[in-house]
């Protein structure tokens, strides 16, 4: 994926929400944008 074919989005969630996608990010040493992006790449189509 090259750089100009990535957009930023602003994404408004619960607070607990952010904080356990935060333990799961790093549970598995991501970054919690690159964990969500993660899941969302690997989810079923």
């Amino acid at each position: 994926m090259k750089a100009t074919d990535k957009t930023k989005i602003l994404l408004t969630i619960p607070e607990d929400l952010k904080e356990e996608l935060v333990k799961e990010a790093d549970a598995v040493n991501r970054s919690l944008n690159n964990y969500i992006l993660t899941v969302l790449l690997k989810r079923e189509k």
